[in-house]
């Protein structure tokens, strides 16, 4: 389990980003990304067989690729997510989602792309493309959401990892559990 933080986009920053990503298919990347917390391999291999539109939420089920706790796992949309796949859907050309003018991404290809971006729009540089799936878990438990879920979302192989990431962005709770005292 990891001693640092892990780095993550202010919202204020991450609009600053879209803001200077000039390409549709990174920017419905990026987007996606950061609004769902799946990790690079899983939004490069999603495909169109595991979205569920009428239920909003998408399948990781070991079939394109294995996730990293080789469990099978569904990820609920939102509204945002839900928009970039419907999106997506009118010009969709084959079973994946994510594509550059129609052909798969590469990993390398991301990577570069998005650390490209980072750069032009002024950000820290160590922000990565995994920096969206922090940043997705830290915006969820800074507005309340319980770690619990937020660890089921993600699909740690348990709460204590999730916690050890992230419990020090809820200091409130650690106010208000001392301030029982008080009574």
């Amino acid at each position: 389990i990891p001693d640092k933080q892990p780095l993550f986009f202010s919202e204020t920053d991450f609009e600053i980003l879209l803001r200077v990503i000039d390409n549709r298919d990174i920017k419905d990347l990026v987007t996606f990304a950061v609004n769902t917390g799946l990790r690079q391999m899983e939004l490069l291999t999603l495909s169109w067989n595991q979205i569920d539109f009428k239920n909003k939420f998408l399948l990781l089920d070991n079939q394109q690729h294995i996730t990293k706790s080789k469990r099978v796992r569904s990820i609920p949309l939102n509204i945002k997510a839900m928009q970039v796949l419907t999106d997506r859907e009118i010009d969709k050309n084959g079973n994946l989602i994510f594509t550059f003018e129609g052909k798969a991404l590469t990993p390398d290809y991301v990577t570069r792309k998005f650390k490209a971006y980072v750069i032009k729009a002024g950000l820290n540089p160590k922000l990565t493309l995994h920096s969206l799936r922090s940043t997705f878990a830290s915006w969820l438990i800074q507005k309340g959401v319980s770690i619990t879920n937020v660890s089921k979302i993600l699909g740690h192989s348990s709460v204590r990892v999730t916690e050890a990431h992230y419990a020090f962005l809820r200091p409130a709770d650690l106010i208000e559990s001392v301030n029982i005292l008080n009574n």
